[in-house]
């Protein structure tokens, strides 16, 4: 795969099409290594130039039938299928709709899937993923509809979140839609228990900040790949989840113990608002923060 810097520069996130076209997106939302825009196509034929990262595109809409004209590929696009287009190349659209079409457009970065192909013993020079038309894949499906939620949600889950997607999606396209198909990923064996002890000490002193899973990997030492693995076979958490548990753990002691209002106590523990304290708390206790005190 060819070299392209991470896009975590301070210049605009570029995307692929219009901004007029754009109904939300990530931009500036913090996100490393992947960036979502749901997009609103009102023409029939439209053109994406080539961009430095994969695009992955989901169909939100009803069925239609698709022609990429540039390679005089064609196919059918049903609600929820994927469009795969590997980094620089640029790609003439023409649909034949009924109605409205919505996409979801995810941004990968290559730097990303060379980190994952290399911690997987994977020589990310020989990797090339496959172009595909109108695809159903329930994994990628999945994840794109947790990340538009996320988009939608204004960051519910945090960027802990969206980075451990991001890691998820990753592998799928390594195992699944590249030339490796089928790459012999390394067993996890867990952390040792100074390594776990430091990263849940990281933790709950950070608890009240937008924790990141390139940041909780720094603190162990490993990439962020190796991290999320070994630390849920450590656990039995993903990273994102741990998190949320030890947020709403805190939330039940500031409960008890003061008379803060619910908005403070939902910042002090790392939630941006009220509201995505109340939602994890009812998921994860079954009653309301304010049935705690």
């Amino acid at each position: 795969m060819e070299q392209t810097p991470f896009e975590e520069s301070k210049r605009e996130t570029v995307f692929d099409v219009p901004l007029e076209h754009i109904v939300q997106s990530s931009s500036g939302k913090g996100w490393h290594g992947l960036d979502v825009a749901e997009i609103i196509h009102p023409l029939d034929d439209f053109a994406l130039p080539a961009l430095p990262r994969h695009i992955l595109v989901i169909n939100l809409s009803a069925p239609s039938n698709i022609q990429e004209r540039l390679a005089g590929r064609q196919g059918h696009l049903g609600t929820g299928n994927v469009v795969i287009l590997p980094a620089g190349a640029p790609t003439t659209w023409h649909l034949e709709r009924e109605g409205e079409v919505r996409h979801l457009h995810l941004y990968l970065s290559p730097t990303l899937l060379q980190q994952i192909a290399t911690e997987a013993d994977i020589d990310p020079d020989t990797v090339e993923f496959v172009d595909t038309l109108g695809m159903f894949d329930p994994r990628i499906e999945t994840i794109a509809l947790s990340l538009l939620s996320e988009l939608r949600s204004e960051g519910l889950g945090g960027r802990l979140y969206v980075e451990s997607l991001a890691n998820i999606l990753g592998i799928h396209l390594l195992r699944q839609h590249s030339s490796v198909k089928q790459p012999s990923l390394p067993r996890s064996v867990g952390l040792d228990r100074a390594t776990l002890r430091r990263v849940s000490t990281y933790i709950e002193e950070h608890l009240a900040e937008d924790l990141s899973l390139s940041a909780l990997a720094a603190v162990a030492y490993l990439s962020p790949y190796h991290f999320a693995r070994l630390f849920k076979a450590s656990t039995g958490f993903a990273p994102h989840q741990y998190v949320i548990g030890r947020r709403i753990e805190r939330a039940k002691l500031l409960l008890s113990t003061t008379n803060w209002s619910l908005a403070a106590i939902a910042h002090a523990v790392g939630f941006a608002h009220e509201s995505h304290l109340a939602l994890h708390f009812k998921r994860l206790t079954g009653l309301l923060p304010s049935a705690s005190r």
